[in-house]
Protein backbone atom coordinates (compact mmCIF):
# COMPACT_ATOMS: atom_id res chain seq x y z
CA UNK A 1 0.00 0.00 0.00
CA UNK A 2 2.76 2.54 1.21
CA UNK A 3 6.23 2.44 -0.59
CA UNK A 4 8.57 5.24 0.61
CA UNK A 5 12.15 5.64 -0.18
CA UNK A 6 14.47 8.78 0.69
CA UNK A 7 11.20 10.80 1.14
CA UNK A 8 11.88 14.40 2.28
CA UNK A 9 8.71 15.94 3.52
CA UNK A 10 8.65 20.24 2.77
CA UNK A 11 6.77 22.67 2.77
CA UNK A 12 8.21 25.72 0.39
CA UNK A 13 11.25 26.12 1.39
CA UNK A 14 11.19 24.44 5.08
CA UNK A 15 12.53 21.13 5.03
CA UNK A 16 10.41 18.98 8.04
CA UNK A 17 11.99 15.51 7.43
CA UNK A 18 15.48 15.19 5.02
CA UNK A 19 14.76 11.32 4.13
CA UNK A 20 12.49 8.79 5.19
CA UNK A 21 11.88 5.39 3.91
CA UNK A 22 8.71 3.17 5.34
CA UNK A 23 6.87 0.30 3.37
CA UNK A 24 3.27 -0.57 5.19
CA UNK A 25 1.31 -3.41 3.34
CA UNK A 26 -2.72 -3.47 3.56
CA UNK A 27 -3.28 -4.99 6.45
CA UNK A 28 -0.24 -3.73 8.52
CA UNK A 29 -0.71 -1.01 11.20
CA UNK A 30 2.30 1.04 12.90
CA UNK A 31 2.57 3.39 15.66
CA UNK A 32 4.64 6.58 15.69
CA UNK A 33 6.37 7.38 18.66
CA UNK A 34 8.37 10.16 20.10
CA UNK A 35 9.15 13.34 21.97
CA UNK A 36 7.28 16.69 21.31
CA UNK A 37 8.09 18.60 18.47
CA UNK A 38 9.82 15.43 16.79
CA UNK A 39 7.52 15.58 13.93
CA UNK A 40 5.22 12.67 14.52
CA UNK A 41 1.71 14.87 13.38
CA UNK A 42 3.60 16.28 9.98
CA UNK A 43 4.55 12.54 9.29
CA UNK A 44 1.10 11.32 9.64
CA UNK A 45 -0.24 14.38 7.97
CA UNK A 46 1.97 13.18 5.03
CA UNK A 47 1.01 9.69 5.05
CA UNK A 48 -2.96 11.18 5.42
CA UNK A 49 -2.13 13.27 1.76
CA UNK A 50 -1.99 16.23 3.88
CA UNK A 51 1.49 17.62 2.98
CA UNK A 52 3.28 17.48 -0.12
CA UNK A 53 6.32 14.64 -0.42
CA UNK A 54 9.36 14.64 -2.23
CA UNK A 55 11.59 11.78 -3.70
CA UNK A 56 10.60 8.27 -4.93
CA UNK A 57 6.77 7.24 -3.94
CA UNK A 58 6.00 3.23 -5.41
CA UNK A 59 2.51 3.56 -3.26
CA UNK A 60 -0.44 2.31 -4.54
CA UNK A 61 -3.73 4.86 -4.36
CA UNK A 62 -5.12 4.68 -0.51
CA UNK A 63 -8.06 5.90 1.00
CA UNK A 64 -6.53 7.67 3.97
CA UNK A 65 -9.19 9.28 6.69
CA UNK A 66 -6.48 11.48 9.33
CA UNK A 67 -8.14 12.36 13.11
CA UNK A 68 -6.22 15.53 14.43
CA UNK A 69 -5.13 15.66 17.81
CA UNK A 70 -6.85 19.58 17.45
CA UNK A 71 -10.47 19.91 16.66
CA UNK A 72 -11.44 22.20 13.98
CA UNK A 73 -15.14 23.53 14.02
CA UNK A 74 -17.12 24.77 11.24
CA UNK A 75 -20.21 25.95 11.11
CA UNK A 76 -23.12 24.87 8.01
CA UNK A 77 -22.66 27.41 4.57
CA UNK A 78 -18.86 26.90 5.39
CA UNK A 79 -18.87 29.98 7.99
CA UNK A 80 -16.25 29.97 11.31
CA UNK A 81 -17.44 28.97 14.52
CA UNK A 82 -15.91 30.70 17.64
CA UNK A 83 -15.73 29.67 20.82
CA UNK A 84 -18.13 31.27 23.12
CA UNK A 85 -20.50 30.03 20.20
CA UNK A 86 -21.33 26.98 21.79
CA UNK A 87 -23.27 29.45 25.13
CA UNK A 88 -24.38 31.90 22.51
CA UNK A 89 -26.26 30.02 19.68
CA UNK A 90 -28.96 31.47 18.58
CA UNK A 91 -29.74 30.61 14.93
CA UNK A 92 -30.27 26.58 14.34
CA UNK A 93 -29.90 27.32 10.55
CA UNK A 94 -25.85 27.36 11.11
CA UNK A 95 -25.11 25.02 13.51
CA UNK A 96 -25.37 21.50 12.80
CA UNK A 97 -26.70 18.88 14.81
CA UNK A 98 -24.59 15.69 15.79
CA UNK A 99 -27.40 13.91 14.03
CA UNK A 100 -27.03 15.86 10.60
CA UNK A 101 -23.53 15.39 10.85
CA UNK A 102 -24.10 11.68 10.97
CA UNK A 103 -26.55 11.49 8.33
CA UNK A 104 -23.53 12.39 5.85
CA UNK A 105 -22.00 9.41 6.63
CA UNK A 106 -22.71 6.69 3.47
CA UNK A 107 -22.26 3.53 5.91
CA UNK A 108 -24.83 3.83 8.05
CA UNK A 109 -24.84 0.21 9.38
CA UNK A 110 -21.26 0.29 10.90
CA UNK A 111 -21.91 4.70 12.02
CA UNK A 112 -25.11 2.63 14.13
CA UNK A 113 -22.74 -0.03 15.86
CA UNK A 114 -20.18 3.03 16.46
CA UNK A 115 -22.52 4.98 17.72
CA UNK A 116 -23.94 1.89 20.46
CA UNK A 117 -20.55 0.82 20.92
CA UNK A 118 -19.55 4.57 22.70
CA UNK A 119 -22.33 5.13 23.78
CA UNK A 120 -23.48 8.20 21.90
CA UNK A 121 -27.24 7.81 21.39
CA UNK A 122 -27.79 10.66 23.85
CA UNK A 123 -26.11 13.20 21.73
CA UNK A 124 -27.91 12.41 18.50
CA UNK A 125 -30.26 16.11 18.93
CA UNK A 126 -27.44 18.12 20.06
CA UNK A 127 -25.79 20.87 18.84
CA UNK A 128 -21.85 19.58 17.75
CA UNK A 129 -20.79 22.67 19.13
CA UNK A 130 -22.27 21.80 22.47
CA UNK A 131 -20.09 18.77 22.88
CA UNK A 132 -17.35 18.85 25.38
CA UNK A 133 -13.62 18.33 24.37
CA UNK A 134 -14.03 14.67 25.21
CA UNK A 135 -17.40 14.05 23.62
CA UNK A 136 -15.65 16.19 20.37
CA UNK A 137 -13.27 13.80 20.38
CA UNK A 138 -15.74 10.72 20.23
CA UNK A 139 -17.91 12.19 17.70
CA UNK A 140 -14.47 12.58 15.33
CA UNK A 141 -13.43 9.12 15.58
CA UNK A 142 -17.12 7.37 14.90
CA UNK A 143 -17.25 9.42 11.92
CA UNK A 144 -14.05 8.49 11.16
CA UNK A 145 -14.15 4.98 12.14
CA UNK A 146 -17.57 4.44 10.11
CA UNK A 147 -16.16 5.59 6.67
CA UNK A 148 -14.10 2.35 6.68
CA UNK A 149 -10.80 3.85 5.20
CA UNK A 150 -7.83 2.10 3.78
CA UNK A 151 -5.72 3.54 6.17
CA UNK A 152 -7.21 5.27 9.48
CA UNK A 153 -4.46 8.07 10.54
CA UNK A 154 -5.22 8.91 14.31
CA UNK A 155 -3.29 11.78 15.92
CA UNK A 156 -2.63 11.10 19.37
CA UNK A 157 -5.75 9.19 19.70
CA UNK A 158 -6.50 8.73 23.68
CA UNK A 159 -5.71 12.71 24.44
CA UNK A 160 -9.40 14.01 25.60
CA UNK A 161 -10.99 10.73 26.90
CA UNK A 162 -11.72 9.85 30.11
CA UNK A 163 -10.25 5.89 31.42
CA UNK A 164 -13.20 4.03 30.37
CA UNK A 165 -13.54 5.78 26.66
CA UNK A 166 -9.61 5.10 26.29
CA UNK A 167 -10.23 1.26 27.37
CA UNK A 168 -13.25 1.15 24.73
CA UNK A 169 -11.30 2.82 22.24
CA UNK A 170 -7.99 0.24 22.54
CA UNK A 171 -10.64 -2.47 22.76
CA UNK A 172 -11.87 -1.48 19.17
CA UNK A 173 -8.59 -0.49 17.63
CA UNK A 174 -7.10 -3.52 18.73
CA UNK A 175 -10.33 -5.59 17.04
CA UNK A 176 -10.08 -3.49 14.34
CA UNK A 177 -6.45 -4.67 13.84
CA UNK A 178 -6.98 -8.46 14.10
CA UNK A 179 -9.71 -7.79 11.67
CA UNK A 180 -7.20 -6.86 8.77
CA UNK A 181 -7.32 -2.51 8.98
CA UNK A 182 -4.61 -0.79 8.37
CA UNK A 183 -3.89 1.57 11.70
CA UNK A 184 -1.37 4.69 11.99
CA UNK A 185 -1.60 5.91 15.68
CA UNK A 186 0.88 8.63 16.96
CA UNK A 187 1.54 8.87 20.47
CA UNK A 188 4.39 9.64 22.85
CA UNK A 189 4.54 6.38 25.01
CA UNK A 190 3.88 2.83 24.43
CA UNK A 191 0.98 3.19 26.69
CA UNK A 192 -0.57 5.27 23.77
CA UNK A 193 -0.92 2.52 21.32
CA UNK A 194 -2.99 -0.67 21.50
CA UNK A 195 -1.11 -4.04 22.61
CA UNK A 196 -1.70 -5.18 18.95
CA UNK A 197 0.64 -2.67 17.42
CA UNK A 198 4.04 -4.12 17.41
CA UNK A 199 6.17 -2.10 14.75
CA UNK A 200 7.07 1.53 15.58
CA UNK A 201 8.75 4.26 13.52
CA UNK A 202 10.76 6.56 17.24
CA UNK A 203 11.53 9.67 15.87
CA UNK A 204 14.09 11.11 17.94
CA UNK A 205 14.38 15.28 18.77
CA UNK A 206 16.08 15.82 15.42
CA UNK A 207 14.04 14.45 13.40
CA UNK A 208 16.10 10.91 13.12
CA UNK A 209 13.34 7.85 12.26
CA UNK A 210 14.35 4.40 13.61
CA UNK A 211 11.97 1.57 13.27
CA UNK A 212 11.69 -0.49 16.03
CA UNK A 213 9.44 -3.30 17.75
CA UNK A 214 7.56 -2.63 21.16
CA UNK A 215 9.87 -4.75 23.29
CA UNK A 216 13.34 -2.24 21.37
CA UNK A 217 10.85 1.12 22.34
CA UNK A 218 12.75 3.43 25.12
CA UNK A 219 11.40 3.61 28.42
CA UNK A 220 9.72 6.26 30.04
CA UNK A 221 12.43 7.73 32.74
CA UNK A 222 11.08 10.57 34.76
CA UNK A 223 13.08 13.20 34.07
CA UNK A 224 14.27 15.67 36.67
CA UNK A 225 13.60 18.91 35.20
CA UNK A 226 14.93 22.45 36.27
CA UNK A 227 13.61 26.14 36.35
CA UNK A 228 15.04 28.10 33.69
CA UNK A 229 14.79 31.11 35.78
CA UNK A 230 12.91 33.16 38.24
CA UNK A 231 9.01 33.20 38.20
CA UNK A 232 8.11 37.11 37.86
CA UNK A 233 6.62 38.73 41.12
CA UNK A 234 3.08 37.78 41.49
CA UNK A 235 0.39 40.35 42.64
CA UNK A 236 -1.36 38.91 45.60
CA UNK A 237 -5.18 39.06 46.00
CA UNK A 238 -7.01 40.76 48.18
CA UNK A 239 -10.43 38.77 48.10
CA UNK A 240 -10.35 35.11 50.33
CA UNK A 241 -13.36 34.24 48.62
CA UNK A 242 -13.06 33.60 44.83
CA UNK A 243 -15.87 31.51 43.89
CA UNK A 244 -18.85 30.85 45.61
CA UNK A 245 -21.98 28.54 43.81
CA UNK A 246 -25.19 27.81 45.44
CA UNK A 247 -27.91 25.46 44.35
CA UNK A 248 -26.29 25.91 40.79
CA UNK A 249 -28.13 24.65 37.90
CA UNK A 250 -27.99 24.61 34.64
CA UNK A 251 -30.33 23.58 31.52
CA UNK A 252 -29.67 23.37 28.21
CA UNK A 253 -32.43 22.40 25.03
CA UNK A 254 -34.46 20.35 28.16
CA UNK A 255 -31.49 18.80 29.32
CA UNK A 256 -29.96 18.93 33.01
CA UNK A 257 -26.17 19.63 32.39
CA UNK A 258 -25.45 20.72 36.16
CA UNK A 259 -27.96 20.50 39.16
CA UNK A 260 -27.13 21.40 42.52
CA UNK A 261 -23.84 22.58 42.61
CA UNK A 262 -22.57 24.19 45.46
CA UNK A 263 -18.80 24.65 46.01
CA UNK A 264 -16.39 27.82 47.26
CA UNK A 265 -13.18 28.33 46.37
CA UNK A 266 -10.69 30.76 48.22
CA UNK A 267 -7.63 32.46 47.39
CA UNK A 268 -4.75 29.48 47.58
CA UNK A 269 -6.84 26.77 47.05
CA UNK A 270 -5.82 24.25 44.47
CA UNK A 271 -8.38 21.79 43.33
CA UNK A 272 -9.00 19.19 40.94
CA UNK A 273 -11.89 19.51 39.01
CA UNK A 274 -12.90 15.12 37.82
CA UNK A 275 -15.32 13.39 36.04
CA UNK A 276 -15.81 11.52 33.05
CA UNK A 277 -16.53 13.08 29.46
CA UNK A 278 -19.82 14.67 29.26
CA UNK A 279 -20.39 14.98 33.74
CA UNK A 280 -20.54 19.02 33.22
CA UNK A 281 -17.13 19.83 33.74
CA UNK A 282 -16.29 22.35 31.07
CA UNK A 283 -19.88 23.68 31.06
CA UNK A 284 -19.24 24.65 35.07
CA UNK A 285 -15.94 26.20 34.63
CA UNK A 286 -17.65 28.46 31.27
CA UNK A 287 -20.64 29.00 33.93
CA UNK A 288 -17.47 30.84 36.11
CA UNK A 289 -15.51 32.34 33.34
CA UNK A 290 -18.59 34.36 32.26
CA UNK A 291 -18.56 32.60 29.00
CA UNK A 292 -22.29 31.25 29.22
CA UNK A 293 -24.72 33.89 29.50
CA UNK A 294 -26.83 31.58 31.49
CA UNK A 295 -24.73 32.28 34.47
CA UNK A 296 -26.54 35.42 35.27
CA UNK A 297 -29.97 33.38 36.20
CA UNK A 298 -27.88 31.59 38.49
CA UNK A 299 -26.65 32.33 42.49
CA UNK A 300 -23.03 32.75 41.96
CA UNK A 301 -20.43 34.57 43.44
CA UNK A 302 -17.06 35.83 42.04
CA UNK A 303 -14.36 37.48 43.49
CA UNK A 304 -16.78 38.90 46.44
CA UNK A 305 -19.36 40.10 44.52
CA UNK A 306 -22.85 38.79 43.29
CA UNK A 307 -22.47 37.70 39.23
CA UNK A 308 -24.64 40.39 37.82
CA UNK A 309 -24.74 43.12 39.88
CA UNK A 310 -23.01 45.60 38.05
CA UNK A 311 -19.79 44.52 36.69
CA UNK A 312 -19.17 43.63 33.17
CA UNK A 313 -17.87 40.38 31.54
CA UNK A 314 -14.71 42.04 31.06
CA UNK A 315 -14.18 42.79 34.84
CA UNK A 316 -14.63 39.06 36.14
CA UNK A 317 -12.06 37.63 32.80
CA UNK A 318 -9.55 39.89 33.60
CA UNK A 319 -8.99 38.22 36.95
CA UNK A 320 -9.16 34.44 36.10
CA UNK A 321 -6.52 33.07 33.66
CA UNK A 322 -8.08 30.49 31.84
CA UNK A 323 -6.71 27.66 29.14
CA UNK A 324 -8.83 24.73 27.48
CA UNK A 325 -8.85 22.69 24.11
CA UNK A 326 -11.71 24.92 22.79
CA UNK A 327 -9.76 28.26 23.36
CA UNK A 328 -6.13 26.75 21.82
CA UNK A 329 -8.54 25.95 18.61
CA UNK A 330 -9.36 29.72 18.17
CA UNK A 331 -5.99 31.25 18.71
CA UNK A 332 -5.00 33.18 15.37
CA UNK A 333 -1.82 31.32 14.06
CA UNK A 334 -0.55 33.93 12.18
CA UNK A 335 0.87 36.48 15.18
CA UNK A 336 3.81 36.12 16.90
CA UNK A 337 4.42 33.84 20.38
CA UNK A 338 5.03 36.90 22.25
CA UNK A 339 1.99 38.10 20.95
CA UNK A 340 -0.24 35.66 21.88
CA UNK A 341 1.42 35.62 25.76
CA UNK A 342 0.93 39.41 25.73
CA UNK A 343 -2.98 39.31 24.55
CA UNK A 344 -3.58 37.60 28.23
CA UNK A 345 -3.07 41.06 29.03
CA UNK A 346 -5.86 42.51 27.35
CA UNK A 347 -8.12 39.59 27.66
CA UNK A 348 -8.66 39.01 23.82
CA UNK A 349 -7.99 35.83 21.64
CA UNK A 350 -5.39 37.59 20.03
CA UNK A 351 -3.49 40.65 20.24
CA UNK A 352 -5.09 43.88 18.79
CA UNK A 353 -3.79 45.93 21.31
CA UNK A 354 0.33 47.53 21.54
CA UNK A 355 1.76 46.09 24.96
CA UNK A 356 4.07 48.38 26.85
CA UNK A 357 8.14 47.20 26.57
CA UNK A 358 7.36 46.27 30.40
CA UNK A 359 4.65 43.50 29.14
CA UNK A 360 6.82 42.59 26.21
CA UNK A 361 9.80 41.84 28.71
CA UNK A 362 7.47 40.15 30.93
CA UNK A 363 5.96 37.54 28.41
CA UNK A 364 9.41 36.61 27.23
CA UNK A 365 10.47 35.87 30.83
CA UNK A 366 7.41 33.60 31.38
CA UNK A 367 8.25 31.60 28.22
CA UNK A 368 11.75 31.43 29.22
CA UNK A 369 10.59 29.93 32.86
CA UNK A 370 9.23 26.96 30.56
CA UNK A 371 12.37 26.39 28.75
CA UNK A 372 10.79 27.98 25.38
CA UNK A 373 12.59 31.32 25.48
CA UNK A 374 13.98 31.01 21.82
CA UNK A 375 10.55 30.49 20.57
CA UNK A 376 9.79 34.40 21.47
CA UNK A 377 9.74 35.59 18.25
CA UNK A 378 8.27 32.36 16.28
CA UNK A 379 4.85 32.32 14.59
CA UNK A 380 2.36 30.54 16.67
CA UNK A 381 0.81 28.21 14.07
CA UNK A 382 4.29 27.41 13.69
CA UNK A 383 5.22 25.72 17.07
CA UNK A 384 3.70 22.01 17.38
CA UNK A 385 0.44 21.53 19.14
CA UNK A 386 2.69 21.09 22.53
CA UNK A 387 4.60 23.41 22.25
CA UNK A 388 1.37 25.96 22.00
CA UNK A 389 -0.48 24.68 24.87
CA UNK A 390 2.44 25.46 26.72
CA UNK A 391 2.85 28.92 25.47
CA UNK A 392 -1.08 29.41 26.38
CA UNK A 393 -0.93 28.33 29.82
CA UNK A 394 1.68 31.22 30.49
CA UNK A 395 -0.59 33.25 28.71
CA UNK A 396 -2.82 32.35 31.25
CA UNK A 397 -0.63 33.22 34.32
CA UNK A 398 0.54 36.15 32.64
CA UNK A 399 -1.19 38.81 34.31
CA UNK A 400 -0.99 37.35 37.71
CA UNK A 401 -4.85 36.87 37.91
CA UNK A 402 -6.52 35.73 41.75
CA UNK A 403 -7.78 32.47 39.77
CA UNK A 404 -6.44 30.20 37.15
CA UNK A 405 -8.52 27.88 35.02
CA UNK A 406 -6.84 25.40 33.65
CA UNK A 407 -9.23 22.74 31.31
CA UNK A 408 -6.88 19.92 30.28
CA UNK A 409 -3.75 21.97 30.02
CA UNK A 410 -1.25 19.24 29.54
CA UNK A 411 -3.17 17.70 26.71
CA UNK A 412 -0.18 16.06 24.16
CA UNK A 413 2.70 17.01 26.71
CA UNK A 414 5.66 14.34 27.02
CA UNK A 415 6.26 13.24 30.33
CA UNK A 416 9.77 16.05 30.20
CA UNK A 417 7.25 18.73 29.22
CA UNK A 418 4.34 17.72 31.67
CA UNK A 419 6.88 17.48 34.77
CA UNK A 420 7.96 20.96 33.79
CA UNK A 421 4.84 22.25 33.56
CA UNK A 422 3.87 20.45 37.11
CA UNK A 423 6.72 22.14 38.59
CA UNK A 424 5.32 25.84 37.89
CA UNK A 425 2.61 25.35 39.27
CA UNK A 426 3.65 23.59 42.44
CA UNK A 427 5.86 26.86 42.61
CA UNK A 428 2.91 29.00 42.33
CA UNK A 429 0.82 27.10 44.55
CA UNK A 430 3.56 27.02 47.28
CA UNK A 431 4.34 31.18 46.83
CA UNK A 432 1.41 32.69 45.86
CA UNK A 433 -2.54 32.76 47.10
CA UNK A 434 -2.88 32.19 43.43
CA UNK A 435 -6.03 30.00 43.47
CA UNK A 436 -5.94 27.11 40.64
CA UNK A 437 -8.84 24.50 39.23
CA UNK A 438 -7.15 22.02 37.11
CA UNK A 439 -9.11 19.43 35.01
CA UNK A 440 -7.25 16.25 33.70
CA UNK A 441 -8.16 12.68 32.88
CA UNK A 442 -4.59 11.29 33.68
CA UNK A 443 -3.55 10.70 37.38
CA UNK A 444 -0.15 11.29 36.79
CA UNK A 445 -0.62 15.04 34.99
CA UNK A 446 -1.84 16.51 38.18
CA UNK A 447 0.41 18.60 40.59
CA UNK A 448 1.59 17.50 43.78
CA UNK A 449 0.27 20.55 45.50
CA UNK A 450 -3.18 19.99 44.18
CA UNK A 451 -4.62 18.40 47.18
CA UNK A 452 -8.88 19.36 46.89
CA UNK A 453 -11.08 17.88 44.60
CA UNK A 454 -14.70 18.37 43.02
CA UNK A 455 -15.92 15.34 41.08
CA UNK A 456 -18.66 15.52 38.97
CA UNK A 457 -21.16 12.70 37.53
CA UNK A 458 -23.78 13.49 35.49
CA UNK A 459 -24.04 16.96 36.44
CA UNK A 460 -23.94 15.96 40.08
CA UNK A 461 -21.23 16.48 42.92
CA UNK A 462 -20.24 12.62 43.54
CA UNK A 463 -17.29 13.98 45.92
CA UNK A 464 -15.99 17.18 47.25
CA UNK A 465 -13.09 17.76 49.74
CA UNK A 466 -9.84 16.52 50.85
CA UNK A 467 -8.13 14.13 47.88
CA UNK A 468 -8.05 10.99 48.78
Amino acid sequence: MIQWQNIKIQIRTTVLFPSISLALKKGESIGILGPNSSGKSVLAKALAGMLPIIGENGSEPYKAVYVSFQSDFQLKHNARGYRQLRWNWTDPEFIPTVKEEFDQVKNQPQLQKLIHQFNFENHLNQFVISLSNGEQRKFELIKALATSPDLLIIDNAFNGLDKTSRNLLNEMLNQLIANGHSLVLTGLKPADFPDRIKRFIFIDSNKNCFELSREMLPENEQTKTRSTGEMPYWKKSETIELISLKNLHLKIAGKTILKDINWIVNAGESWILSGENGSGKTSLLNMIFADNPKAYQCDIRLFGKQKGSGESIWDIKNRIGFVSPEMHQYQPGKQRVNDVICSGFFISEGLYKKPTSFQRNLAARWLNLIGLKQMNETTFETLSASAQRMVLVVRSLVNNPPLVILDEPFQGLDPENIQRMKMLLNTIAENTNCAMIFVSHFEGEIPEAFNLELKLNNGEIEFIGKRK
